[in-house]
């Protein structure tokens, strides 16, 4: 394995590309997994893990099992991170011995299962937020030498320039949708992985009071324990999408006031791609005064869109809180068809996202 210069400046470029635009994220990591000598590439957050990282395609199935068989909790190699934050690099043979990956059941039970064993991980910093950039290797490729540490530790520099590039990008944006919330008096907080409060708009903070409020970085109904636990769960299930079969809420949280209509508040996870994931920001959570809030009227889509029936029914479920499969269902509609309806609804409303949807018809209801 040689990282030489010109490779380096190469890798480097990719990610800046891939910070610029999120589709090309693919590119970058698979220039990263072909110079590593690596099967494919995942970063992983040191605390917060939820699925959807950035990683390459080849590592999918992986990913997929690294979520829904709770080996995100139960991960050998986090032995490896106080070497990972005092030097910037761990690989598999500073804490496992060959007995641990013969017997213990991450590397028997997990990675042995698809075919993967060896793996190396580097430091990388966005902010505050510290990931390892893990490339994983196939049990035939065999470990990482100490010559391809040594090779390893010159990528560390050019990661990390990606990532605060990455950081800072992401900064702007949660500017903007701070703002485009502003501008439409949306009460909407911005939450991070772990369900941590980003960003709270002036709408929202005059909600805030004994009925709800943000302790600690959480929102919380100081005055209801119970409330306070279905929202910690609805949070979860928004930024999980219920991966491991659990039967969190995701059904909007009701919070009562005295002498006042409820606030129902809803969480909605944010799609990411690349290096996107490095702003730390993974959902929105609005919440709906029912002192304040009209009723939804179809028509007024209609009519402002020109949206036929069927995408007006569409924005209607996905205002109510439900995710495209979901809506999907209730409509009786295929997912295929659902996806189509949503493309037409983006060009009609001149959105490019259903965040940005969200926001807009957030206009027309109050919500």
């Amino acid at each position: 394995m040689d990282l030489d210069d010109e490779t380096l400046q190469d890798i480097e470029d990719s990610l800046v590309t891939s910070a610029l635009q999120s589709h090309d994220w693919d590119k970058a990591v698979a220039r990263i997994a072909t110079a590593t000598d690596a099967r494919g590439v995942v970063a992983i957050p040191l605390k917060g893990r939820v699925p959807g990282l950035p990683m390459s395609a080849s590592l999918d199935a992986l990913a997929d099992g690294y979520f829904r068989g709770g080996w995100s909790k139960n991960d050998y190699r986090s032995r490896g991170v106080p070497k990972l934050l005092r030097t910037g690099l761990f690989v598999d043979q500073d804490y496992a011995t060959p007995d641990a990956m013969r017997s213990e059941p991450f590397y028997a039970d997990y990675l042995h299962s698809h075919g993967f064993q060896w793996s190396a991980g580097l430091m990388v910093q966005a902010g505050d937020d510290a990931w390892a950039m893990m490339m994983q290797r196939t049990i035939q490729q065999g470990p990482y030498t100490l010559d391809d540490q040594i090779a390893l530790r010159r990528l560390i520099a050019p990661l990390n320039r990606a990532a605060q590039l990455a950081h800072s990008l992401g900064e702007a944006r949660l500017t903007g949708i701070a703002e485009a919330l502003e501008t439409v008096r949306s009460p909407s907080l911005l939450l991070d992985r772990t369900g941590r409060v980003l960003r709270v708009s002036s709408s929202a903070e005059r909600l805030f009071g004994p009925d709800l409020n943000v302790r600690l970085g959480e929102l919380v109904v100081p005055s209801d324990a119970q409330a306070t636990a279905r929202l910690r769960a609805h949070i979860a299930a928004a930024l999980w999408s219920d991966p491991q079969g659990v039967s969190l809420s995701r059904a909007p949280v009701v919070v009562r006031r005295v002498a006042k209509r409820p606030l129902t508040l809803r969480a909605q996870s944010l799609r990411k791609a690349g290096l996107e994931y490095f702003d730390g920001c993974r959902a929105i959570l609005t919440i709906t005064d029912l002192n304040e809030s009209g009723d939804l009227d179809a028509d007024v889509l209609k009519t402002s869109y020109g949206l036929t029936s069927r995408e007006a029914e569409l924005c209607h479920t996905l205002l109510a809180g439900h995710s495209t499969g979901e809506c999907a269902d209730r409509l009786g509609m295929s997912i295929h068809t659902t996806r189509t309806h949503l493309k037409k609804i983006f060009v009609k409303t001149d959105t490019g996202s259903q965040t940005e949807l969200m926001i807009v018809l957030s206009r027309h209801f109050g919500l």
